[in-house]
């Protein structure tokens, strides 16, 4: 079974991108999650225990992504989660849980990020690079035309 979700937490180990024999790019790499609560009592802030996903990204946002994505970096997910139960080496069984992304972004509580805008051309297999619209410290809000975007 699998369901649709969005988490929001810190990448826990360095992304790692493979490229399949069939030239496809596939990013791995795993995102802890945690619930912060105040107790009460002393009024003091602590970490519940934490969730670990291993997350997938294929293609064009596993390759942005592997540009973009650091351990410790807060990131917020959509993807695909799928429970999976696995054997280990030694008989025991365990579960997995899994995310296949569609969507993957930083956390901007914790931080800025920079957009880049990646195109593909139809006549290249390339990445073309779109200049940023960003002129100084303030936004075009226009289109190439002239007119409102």
């Amino acid at each position: 079974m699998s369901d649709l979700v969005t988490i929001r937490g810190i990448v826990g180990t360095e992304p790692q991108l493979s490229i399949t024999p069939k030239g496809v790019a596939i990013l791995k790499f795993r995102v802890a999650t945690h619930e912060r609560k105040r107790d009460l009592e002393t009024g003091q802030w602590a970490d519940g225990p934490t969730n670990w996903y291993a997350v997938s990204a294929f293609r064009a946002l596993g390759e942005n992504s592997m540009e973009s994505l650091a351990q410790g970096d807060h990131v917020m997910i959509f993807g695909k989660l799928q429970i999976r139960e696995f054997e280990r080496a030694d008989g025991s069984r365990g579960n997995s849980a899994d995310i296949e992304a569609f969507s993957i972004g930083h956390d901007m509580r914790f931080g800025t990020s920079s957009f880049n805008r990646i195109r593909v051309d139809a006549s290249e297999s390339d990445h073309v690079q779109q200049p940023s619209r960003l002129s100084g410290t303030e936004a075009s809000w226009q289109s190439d035309e002239g007119e409102a975007a």
